[in-house]
């Protein structure tokens, strides 16, 4: 990935950048393994409760927090390429990319799936895209199991929600001041936040061994 940045300036004042791509395979690869590490860290720390959840109920709970966790990843490495592209700094407003919903030029490059990737305007578009699904899940997730869940996995549930609008608010601060880096960094670290309350709910949910 680093490699990837180093290749002779063109004139004094190009900024050297890395491969997105190396880049989202780099954040991947970061976010599988803390991934790993942090559910077996949970796994020796915290004790299996019985959560006295109807079984229904739970499979639901379940379920959505599994969709939820999976859309706080893809989000993640969505970021991975507007920040190797630079492309925060395309759209600096919100809720609209300048003054339409839909940008006229996502589709500007040929063959066309090279857009997905490698399209300043889209691929904002998709972190944006993908913001409001994480969000919207979150919030249906934390709104559902609301009451149904014993107290530390209501805890967990209620630090997701929470992290998630903060999360929002710092990607909507990040566009809107032009992508300060002390920003950037937090809205990057909130992620990883927002990942980690997933991955606790999503632990103290699991299936109790019987013994």
């Amino acid at each position: 990935m680093v490699r990837s940045g180093l290749k002779e300036k063109q004139n004094q004042y190009e900024i050297p950048r890395v491969s997105q791509y190396r880049l989202c395979a780099h954040l991947s690869a970061a976010l599988l393994l803390y991934t790993g590490l942090v559910w077996e860290g949970m796994s020796h720390l915290l004790k299996p409760q019985r959560l006295g959840v109807p079984h229904s109920q739970l499979r639901t709970i379940r379920h959505l927090s599994h969709g939820v966790v999976a859309a706080i990843f893809f989000t993640a490495l969505s970021g991975a390429f507007v920040a190797g592209l630079d492309a925060g700094l395309v759209y600096n407003s919100w809720p609209k990319m300048a003054d339409r919903w839909i940008p006229s030029d996502l589709f500007s490059l040929q063959p066309s799936w090279r857009n997905f990737f490698e399209n300043h305007s889209m691929t904002q578009f998709q972190h944006r895209m993908l913001g409001y699904v994480t969000a919207g899940s979150v919030t249906g997730l934390w709104l559902f199991s609301r009451k149904k869940l014993p107290p530390r996995a209501q805890l967990a549930a209620n630090l997701l929600m929470t992290m998630v609008v903060v999360q929002v608010g710092l990607g909507v601060a990040t566009l809107l001041m032009y992508v300060p880096t002390p920003v950037a960094a937090s809205h990057q670290s909130g992620s990883v936040a927002l990942l980690t309350f997933g991955l606790w709910l999503l632990h103290e949910l699991r299936r109790v061994p019987k013994i």
